[in-house]
């Protein structure tokens, strides 16, 4: 794409071989289709009623709930037969919702393939499918038009495009048909480009179609979309399955309880209050509530969760790409040494002014420059172009002075094969082109040499020591880059080869600092069970002096550059991928290539990336993190968003996906531990003949209220396992405590004891279980607090609408039962803690 903003329209005219007045012939049309394809993008049937509709009913737990319904309304079951019908609507309309939230942003897209373009073809405008357009097709556009492909603009009239749909960017963009100058790292800097899908608000014009169908960034982003989504989104299908079968041994058990109650007496009426318990239970609500919490949790970590299916994912990583800067070296850069006129200066020793080969390769550093440098707010650009501005102002010489008396012209930017980047700037009467790069790139581009402020000719001797140096520097694990220039007596124009017949200055080399406890960093990774894989820009030779001195690798054999993958073919690339833990200089094709090797083998891979190149890596990654100053685009691919310390935010979130999972599985035995105690209580007062304690109002505070905050307790704080036979046990528990004390009373005081046992014990329980502690202050602290008071005034309700007198032998029995439940939970704890022991 880089390659249609950088050049002129006229150029991109003639590379894709049409015509800007004419458009296309006719004849050339079909072979084209043939060549290139339709621009028919391929669409996922999302926001299909049908299809989300079929999905949720594919759940078991909204099979259970609907069978329930069924059976309430069959058997004419009280009006409370309505509450859960409302409940069943809520859990469809939910998960309906979030289905449909996830196809959202590509449901508009269905309508692209069936709408219309102009076009000029035979040098006549024509209105046809936007399916037919083709690559080279010359595209009239104007406000309210629905661009079809991505286009490079010909002609622009005051043009505002709202392009939401591509780059997630809320405002309207102003597009220009001028070509770009310098590197571009998102789409939100293409703004000579249209993309397909995005919308002209403002003014009109022409343009040529570079893209089309599934080869459009739209299609790009909606191949990956999809497949991250299908693939990623597993912890939700985990929380479901793992309800439902909880509520499949609660509807069983209810079930076998009616016929065999039925078999002894005719009178089950109270058993149907079952169906009532296991159908009003607010787990979407408990699972919004706890999600929303744990991401503004991290959120104030700076870490964005974008998929929350991170935390379930994140446990399997048994790989960890890490690009090295931010890695394992700190995100900064230090200019170190220069090499000039055959010597080697320390950074701090050098005087500007003094020496004009000095002088000028400082220059040309801070003029082939785009950052930004400033003590007291946040600097912009590469690191090394950082290290040399800082550099450079250390020593009172600052780019904004150069600039004024450099105007630029010209800038040829920066790309993978040639990493080289030249500005040509006016200097008074004459012109001069400047460059820094990769030092090969800059030797070929050579044939003189500055040495003492004198122009020489480059001999091979010079080059061979020149190298050497080079070698040297990378040794020492220093980052280099080598500086050159042209002089013009004329303006250079793009279609000359500026970049030929240079003179070499010499070299600048940069330290990049590894990361104060890098040893502890790596050790914890491996600990972890996780083989680390570093990405490097450096050369080969640097590459291998960093990795040792981090304790990353101990054999020069375990690194390898991008030169080396070339020649390999697939299966001897996955060959050497066994023993390879360091990639030096390798291009973002191989980068991708090798994380799909690693996929098929079975390999569970973390990634990390910032730029559009990026992208095919964090699409394939099982954990894809965004960091630094990522697109939208970037970040839609990626599962989580760290901006700085991605190493340490991986742990953080790994760390905190193993409590979740282990609280989860808490909080749903927390919740089942109160139905399976309601449903208990249920069979032994139908079965003794002992007046029903629990009625409906019971149920429903117990089930819809009380369980909110008691199973948010469970799924945030951190606590001891639960086992099933603690459930059973605990549940056995309170339903003797229950029926005790309704024999004991036998009048209406038998609710306010059912309700009291119930709530007590399930707070107690949580609290005690997840070692809440009153003097520090916290959510889960709060969330008991709660609980207590929601109680206390249902209790109050109970005791005025029942007519409850207080009698004797109920306090008594209230007392027991609370000094009973705190000694169960005590000496409870003090057990399991003998047995971790």
């Amino acid at each position: 794409m880089d390659k249609y903003c950088n050049n002129t329209w006229i150029q991109v005219v003639e590379m894709l071989e049409s015509n800007a007045q004419r458009g296309l012939s006719s004849s050339e049309c079909e072979a084209r289709k043939n060549k290139y394809g339709t621009n028919k993008i391929g669409l996922p049937n999302g926001n299909r009623l049908s299809k989300n509709i079929l999905g949720v009913f594919k759940q078991i737990h909204i099979l259970i709930y609907f069978i329930i319904t069924i059976l309430l309304f069959i058997i004419n079951f009280n009006n409370f037969k309505f509450v859960v019908l409302g409940f069943l609507i809520i859990n469809i309309v939910a998960l309906m919702y979030y289905n449909i939230r996830k196809d959202k942003e590509i449901g508009f897209l269905e309508k692209l393939n069936f709408a219309t373009a102009t076009v000029i073809r035979d040098g006549v405008q024509q209105i046809i499918k936007v399916e037919d357009i083709l690559i080279g097709d010359i595209v009239v556009f104007k406000k309210d038009s629905l661009i079809p492909a991505d286009i490079r603009i010909i002609k622009a009239n005051n043009i505002k495009v709202d392009e939401k749909n591509i780059t997630g960017e809320g405002f309207l963009k102003e597009k220009f048909e001028s070509k770009i100058s310098g590197g571009i790292n998102s789409l939100s800097e293409m703004n000579n480009i249209l993309f397909k899908g995005s919308v002209i608000k403002e003014g009109s014009g022409e343009g040529i179609v570079i893209s089309i169908g599934n080869s459009t960034q739209l299609g790009r982003l909606l191949a990956m979309l999809t497949y991250a989504s299908n693939r990623k989104n597993t912890l939700l299908n985990k929380v479901q399955k793992q309800w439902g079968k909880y509520l499949l041994y609660s509807f069983f058990m209810l079930i076998f309880g009616i016929i065999a109650v039925d078999l002894v007496k005719k009178d089950i009426g109270y058993l149907y209050n079952g169906f009532i318990i296991i159908g009003c239970l607010p787990i979407i609500l408990i699972i919004t509530l706890a999600v929303k919490y744990i991401l503004q949790l991290f959120l104030k970590q700076d870490i964005n969760i974008i998929n929350f299916s991170t935390f379930d994912l994140i446990n399997d990583i048994n790989i960890m790409c890490l690009d090295k800067i931010g890695g394992i070296t700190q995100e900064k850069m230090i200019v170190k040494k220069i090499f000039t006129s055959n010597e080697i200066f320390f950074a701090e020793d050098i005087k500007y002014t003094k020496d004009i080969n000095t002088t000028r390769i400082l220059d040309i550093s801070l003029l082939c420059n785009n950052g930004i440098y400033n003590d007291e707010e946040e600097n912009k650009g590469e690191l090394e172009e950082i290290a040399y501005l800082e550099y450079a102002a250390k020593k009172k010489v600052y780019k904004s002075d150069l600039d004024k008396q450099n105007f630029r012209i010209i800038e040829i930017p920066m790309d993978f094969d040639k990493r080289m980047i030249t500005v040509v700037n006016k200097i008074k009467r004459w012109y001069r082109a400047n460059s820094r790069g990769n030092l090969d790139s800059i030797l070929d581009r050579c044939t003189h040499i500055m040495i003492d402020g004198v122009e020489k000719e480059f001999t091979a001797e010079e080059k061979a020591k020149v190298k050497n140096i080079d070698i040297k520097f990378s040794a020492q694990g220093l980052i280099t880059q080598a500086f050159a220039y042209r002089n013009f007596s004329y303006q250079p124009s793009t279609d000359e080869n500026i970049e030929s017949n240079m003179v070499f200055v010499g070299i600048i080399a940069l330290e990049n600092p590894l990361k104060d406890d890098i040893e502890d960093r790596v050790n914890k990774i491996k600990n972890s069970g996780i083989i680390p894989i570093l990405f490097t820009e450096e050369n080969k030779i640097s590459a291998i002096t960093t990795a040792k001195k981090a304790r990353f690798i101990y054999k020069n054999e375990q690194v390898v550059s991008g030169i080396e993958l070339d020649t390999l073919n697939s299966q001897e690339l996955k060959d050497l991928l066994h023993k390879v833990r360091v990639f030096s200089r390798i291009n973002p094709e191989i980068k991708s290539q090798i994380i799909a090797l690693f996929n098929k083998d079975g390999y569970k891979i973390s990634a990390t990336g910032e730029t559009l190149g990026d992208l095919p890596s964090l699409n394939l990654s099982n954990v894809g993190i965004a960091k630094g100053q990522p697109s939208l685009l970037v970040k839609k691919i990626s599962d989580v968003y760290i901006k700085e310390n991605y190493l340490d935010g991986f742990f953080k979130i790994k760390d905190y996906a193993t409590k979740l999972s282990h609280n989860i599985n808490r909080a749903f035995k927390g919740i089942y531990t109160l139905v399976l105690t309601q449903i208990i209580t249920l069979f032994l007062s139908l079965m003794s003949e002992i007046n029903q304690p629990l009625d409906i109002s019971n149920i429903l505070y117990t089930n819809i209220i009380l369980s909110i905050p008691i199973s948010l307790i469970l799924l945030l704080k951190n606590g001891k396992n639960i086992s099933g036979k603690e459930v059973v046990l605990r549940s056995i528990l309170l339903s003797s405590i229950i029926f005790i004390s309704t024999y004991i009373l036998k009048d209406s005081s038998r609710y306010f004891i059912s309700f009291l046992t119930i709530s007590l014990g399930g707070i107690i329980f949580a609290s005690f279980n997840s070692g809440i502690s009153l003097r520090v202050s916290s959510i889960e602290r709060k969330l008991m607090v709660i609980s207590i008071i929601l109680s206390i005034m249902f209790l109050g309700l109970i005791f005025m609408l029942k007519q409850i007198i207080i009698t004797n032998n109920l306090m008594i029995i209230s007392a027991i039962i609370i000094v009973s439940l705190i000694i169960f939970e005590i000496l409870f704890k003090k057990w399991q803690n003998s047995l971790m022991r």
